[in-house]
């Protein structure tokens, strides 16, 4: 599943057989990278959890890792173990949670850094560290009031101090998350602060602080620290209406084409796909996405969606079915066969647009892209890797 094909003459000549595939510009993830960058001037930790939000694991975080990004964030271990035997100089924050022995060994024989919050977290780990003759590397995971997962911050001191005095544990970091609401965010900080000063108070180096996630990065400087953890804004997405104005410039990077399944001449008053969604007004000409709701696109998109034909946009007509969907090619050329862009870097389906449009959030639009769908990484305007689960799982 993660390993890319790499052969150019393999990655076209799959290409030719795809009715839809994913690219992604690893240009457009430099460009986003240097320019985030630039704006914090501290290390960067991308999350490039649930597949690289959809993008590709091992071919993001390959590219990631070639510009000198060291350390990644997933949510799941398997992913954490992944990049660790793909990349093994690399740093890996796992924030999965652990249950039996055989994930603890997985977490500390792989050299992964795992997120805790309780002691038996911490107190499992170490065992498992001595038992293997290493050192288990812990982020600790400090609650400042988003009250998901981890330490009170008024315990977090002693938690520390506790842990740290474990054998074979080793502190790579302490990190919280902001509730991302005015009124909250500023005093969660200041909890942070605290915690981490009694923490060095009584002789503890704290390696990495981390609070600042893609909407701090945009909008609270302060909470920049020491290492910051970009989700979206490294995929070029600004996710929420505050966001458009940050002075960030960023490149969405990637696009969801398909080819034309069918093409078919309809006669005003002639409904197509389910539920008649769509009456034709005149005489129209009809062309099948062998693409649907399975695939990427909301339901909620029906007649709504625009597709981009050659160098203009047409709309989409009737109901987006699990695996197809329609759109208006009259005063078209386009025939059987075509490419056309479902989502776009630029014009008026990018995925603000989508999520927009479909009101869903960008981040539901992001991870709910086929794990099937096939993957092309395009680099200096020419495809480099693929990822085609379907294909390589029945090679």
């Amino acid at each position: 599943m993660w390993q890319p094909i790499t052969d150019p003459d393999k990655i076209q000549s799959s290409m030719d057989t795809f009715p839809s595939w994913l690219e992604i510009d690893l240009d457009c993830l430099r460009f986003n990278l240097a320019n985030i960058r630039a704006r914090v001037g501290v290390e960067v930790m991308p999350v490039v959890k649930n597949n690289a939000y959809g993008h590709g694991l091992i071919p993001v975080t390959q590219c990631l890792y070639d510009e000198g990004v060291r350390w990644f964030l997933v949510a799941k271990l398997y992913e954490a173990e992944a990049i660790r035997r793909y990349l093994p100089e690399s740093r890996v924050l796992s924030m999965d949670t652990l249950f039996g022995a055989a994930s603890y060994d997985r977490v500390v024989s792989l050299g992964i850094s795992q997120a805790i919050f309780t002691l038996d977290m911490a107190t499992r780990l170490s065992e498992t560290a001595q038992r293997l003759n290493t050192r288990a590397s812990v982020f600790i995971k400090v609650d400042t009031g988003l009250r998901r997962v981890g330490v009170h911050h008024d315990d977090a001191p002693d938690f520390v101090e506790t842990v740290t005095a474990m054998p074979n544990i080793e502190l790579a970091g302490l990190f919280s998350s902001f509730m991302q609401h005015p009124d909250e965010d500023e005093n969660m900080l200041i909890k942070f602060h605290k915690v981490v000063k009694e923490v060095e108070r009584r002789g503890i180096e704290v390696p990495l602080r981390s609070m600042a996630s893609t909407n701090a990065i945009f909008h609270q400087p302060d909470a920049w620290l020491d290492i910051v953890r970009p989700a979206m804004c490294m995929f070029g997405v600004k996710p929420f209406p505050d966001d458009q104005d940050v002075d960030l410039k960023l490149k969405q990077v990637l696009e969801l084409k398909c080819r034309i399944e069918f093409v078919k001449d309809i006669k005003a008053g002639d409904s197509v796909t389910y539920f008649g969604k769509f009456v034709a007004e005149k005489d129209m000409r009809i062309g099948t996405m062998h693409i649907g709701f399975f695939d990427a696109i909301p339901r909620e998109l029906a007649n709504k969606i625009r597709i981009r034909v050659g160098d203009k946009f047409q709309q989409g007509v009737g109901s987006i079915a699990l695996n197809h969907s329609l759109l208006d090619l009259t005063d078209t050329d386009a025939v059987i066969g075509d490419t056309v862009t479902v989502i776009g870097r630029e014009g008026e389906n990018t995925l603000i647009d989508i999520a927009t449009a479909s009101n869903w959030m960008v981040y539901s639009v992001m991870n709910h892209l086929n794990s099937n769908l096939p993957r092309v990484f395009i680099d200096g305007g020419r495809p480099v890797a693929l990822l085609d689960p379907i294909n390589q799982y029945s090679q």
